[in-house]
């Protein structure tokens, strides 16, 4: 797709063992660092279950006002496609379903001082592994969805969710752990669309 290499490379093609890879050995350090600076068991708890739900509302956010931004210009229009235009066009590619480190990681360190101001010091490292695994399962649930056919119902029903936006609702459904903030900001199915696709996929 690039001419460049290294753009493929670092910024296009990504398997899900590279989040894993990157963002598991740093979620541990900072559940460990929350552990160590001594803070009270419950108020640890509350922080990394407040960084996930602070993850699933920024998730929500990207994908309906960055992924999804109306382009103005061809310049837009080229960036509204390498941004989230490519996925929609080739939803079954492998290689492009998570996102690129470069621009995790550049997420990850803007996150940073916001959710050391929200949570503190002593419970930083427990809020803020909490936004990451938030994210971490956002990455891999949506692999997951392209790809794999899941055995639970939430799987079943969130998967469908997923690629009804896809394919039918491309203005709703953003959410892609969680339909919690579609139900919030009126994004959600409404009767006229909340009919479900049987089988949306090449499996």
């Amino acid at each position: 797709m690039f001419k460049a290499d290294w753009i493929e490379k670092y910024f296009s093609r990504v398997k899900p063992a590279h989040v894993l890879a990157i963002w598991a050995p740093i979620i541990g350090v900072q559940l460990w660092r929350s552990y160590q600076a001594g803070g009270a068991a419950l108020p640890y708890v509350i922080s990394v279950l407040a960084g996930v739900i602070f993850w699933t509302f920024l998730e929500y956010l990207l994908h309906r006002f960055v992924f999804h931004f109306e382009p103005r210009g061809k310049m837009q229009e080229d960036m509204s496609f390498l941004i989230h235009g490519i996925h929609h066009d080739y939803p079954w590619d492998a290689d492009r379903l998570v996102m690129p480190p470069a621009v995790s990681l550049l997420i990850g360190a803007l996150l940073y001082f916001p959710v050391l101001f929200a949570a503190g010091p002593v419970y930083f490292g427990a809020a803020y592994a909490g936004v990451a695994i938030g994210y971490v399962w956002y990455d891999l649930a949506h692999y997951a969805f392209h790809h794999w056919k899941p055995r639970t119902r939430l799987g079943r029903y969130l998967r469908s969710y997923h690629l009804i936006h896809h394919f039918k609702t491309p203005t709703l459904r953003y959410g892609v752990s969680t339909p919690l903030w579609d139900y919030v900001f009126g994004t959600a199915p409404s009767k006229e669309t909340a009919a479900p696709i049987v089988d949306l996929t090449q499996t």
